[in-house]
């Protein structure tokens, strides 16, 4: 997973955790149970954004149709680069830098509190005092918790004078609140970039200061008595992040919360939301794993390994983006470099079989086969690419782009040299629709039978609506103009439907060129086509015949 997807998830969760705080639990009374929510976020934020949780979705496959013939891409000569005599400037290591160096900070900085803490351990005279070690040392300005420790300053804390301050440290201690605390610090540790993680850290104390003041008026002590030592205790400084301190939030929050009563059972239902949310972020984290079913055509009568010895292949699928012609420093030479990206979704299936995989978001795939099969890859608006794998070497495929040619030979007779109103949309009727082939019989195996689904793009009235208004258009130009011959046009449908880079691939400077790119671009109601569920774009080419 990248750093920054679990950054990113963290940072939500987070945040629906404060949401749910600030608008259902900050004026409750159930300190303990918010103390565990409080903490369940803090796990959460740590580790659901590791969650890598699969579902599979079951797919119908749709056969390719004979309209699309596969053909080259005609693209622009590869690109040329000034000379590189070193890589280029890498933003995201530099930033993975940057955020290891100041974490080490932030982790020093809890590493030396500690060391001062123990250190005031080591130096403090030791007192047994009702069950709990009290640690007297002058250089404490004020009492505070830390680990399995009481430190106070002045024995005169121990006399009944000072009872309220010592026994609100004594809760501190035997509900381990010292966890609470740490926990939260080496959070900001990992994200101090987070702002919520710096408030949520202060909710936190906060909170334990609510347990803190709640265990103190329960052991007898009056409201009036406590707030007047609370306010007779100022003054001073916090000794550090790690412990809990009796002057912390010293504000009229704490002093409200002291009086709340709001501990109503019913209202701790309220904490039951955090179900919904772990489930919703869950679902929201998970990724699909597709099966498909092969085109039957395509598939031959062998649907499972024959009984031979199998081996493992991996490797990763990347997509060719652009190609550079990079001039070496050192030689001289000019060396074409292929600019590539993961290609997630490709289908990876033997041949004629219906075993397979896909590759995952990275590009990786992973792939049981014997030593005669051949692998197919294959992925909507890229090459189709067969190999013949080796046992123990990895992989690396790297798919072109390809354009498809739109055949107009079934719609020549009926549209050409015609104006003629479009036919209404193809209907779906479901008593006319044939119903999908029985799926493959279960594997000897038991292994799952894998699936494929690529459907093409598609036009939104139907392609005889496509056919129909290309050659209504193309008539009415030819009326206005003298044209003649025929100019093949390429056009990118893209993954958001509509169509781009509309471009003439011949004839570029004929009027015949332009007046064909203006009418296959007025022609821009296409659906994209779908891999896996997921529309993706696709480059076609049609004949804009003018004779």
């Amino acid at each position: 997973m990248e750093l920054l997807t679990y950054f990113a998830r963290s940072f939500l969760i987070l945040f629906l955790f404060l949401v749910i705080y600030q608008l259902l639990l900050r004026n409750d009374a159930h300190f303990k149970a918010i103390r565990f929510f409080l903490l369940l976020g803090l796990v959460a934020a740590l580790c659901l954004p590791l969650a890598e949780i699969k579902y599979t979705i079951l797919v119908e496959s749709m056969a390719k149709s004979e309209l699309f013939q596969e053909v080259e891409i005609k693209e622009s000569q590869p690109a040329v680069t000034a000379p590189a005599a070193s890589d280029a400037f890498n933003w995201y290591a530099t930033v993975l830098y940057f955020y290891l160096l100041v974490t080490a900070f932030f982790m020093l900085r809890i590493v030396l509190m500690l060391i001062k803490m123990f250190g005031l351990v080591h130096t403090s005279r030791k007192i047994d005092f009702k069950g709990a070690v009290v640690c007297v040392n002058p250089k404490v300005e004020m009492p505070f918790v830390f680990a399995n420790w009481i430190f106070i300053k002045h024995e005169r804390y121990l006399n009944t004078q000072h009872a309220e301050i010592i026994n609100h440290e004594r809760v501190h201690l035997y509900q381990q609140h010292w966890v609470d605390v740490l926990m939260s610090e080496l959070f900001i540790v990992l994200q101090w970039f987070n702002p919520f993680a710096w408030y949520y850290a202060r909710l936190i104390k906060q909170n334990l200061e609510f347990l803190a003041d709640q265990g103190v008026l329960e052991s007898g002590h009056k409201y009036e008595d406590y707030l007047q030592t609370i306010i007779c205790e100022t003054m001073g400084a916090e000794a550090s992040v790690l412990a809990n301190h009796f002057r912390f939030s010293q504000n009229k929050r704490r002093l409200k919360m002291m009086k709340n009563d709001k501990k109503s059972k019913w209202r701790l239902l309220k904490l039951l939301l955090v179900l919904p949310l772990i489930g919703g972020l869950l679902w929201a984290f998970s990724e699909p794993v597709y099966e498909y079913r092969s085109n039957t055509e395509s598939i031959s009568d062998t649907s499972v390994q024959d009984k031979k010895e199998t081996f493992i292949v991996r490797g990763y699928v990347y997509s060719q983006i652009d190609t550079q012609m990079i001039q070496n420093a050192n030689s001289g030479m000019w060396d074409e470099n292929i600019v590539k990206s993961a290609l997630p979704g490709t289908s990876i299936i033997l041949k004629g079989k219906t075993i397979g995989t896909v590759a995952d978001r990275d590009g990786q795939f992973e792939l049981e086969l014997t030593k005669d099969d051949i692998i197919v890859f294959s992925f909507v608006g890229f090459e189709t690419m067969e190999i013949v794998p080796e046992e123990g070497k990895e992989i690396s495929i790297v798919l072109k782009k390809s354009a498809y040619e739109l055949d107009p030979s079934a719609y020549r007779v009926r549209y050409k040299n015609k104006v003629t109103p479009p036919p209404p949309p193809p209907v779906k009727n479901k008593k006319k629709m044939v119903t999908p082939p029985p799926p493959p019989p279960p594997t000897k195996d038991g292994k799952p039978v894998f699936y494929v689904v690529e459907e093409m793009p598609s036009y939104k009235g139907g392609m005889d609506g496509y056919f129909a208004r290309l050659y209504t258009r193309i008539e009415q130009e030819k009326k206005a103009k003298k044209l003649s011959g025929t100019v093949k046009v390429q056009f990118t449908v893209s993954h958001k439907g509509g169509i781009t880079q509309t471009k003439a691939l011949e004839r570029w400077d004929d009027k015949e060129a332009a007046i064909a790119v203006k009418i296959v671009s007025e022609l821009k109601d296409w659906k994209p086509g779908v891999q896996r569920g997921k529309p993706v774009s696709t480059t076609l080419v049609v004949p804009v015949e003018f004779n």
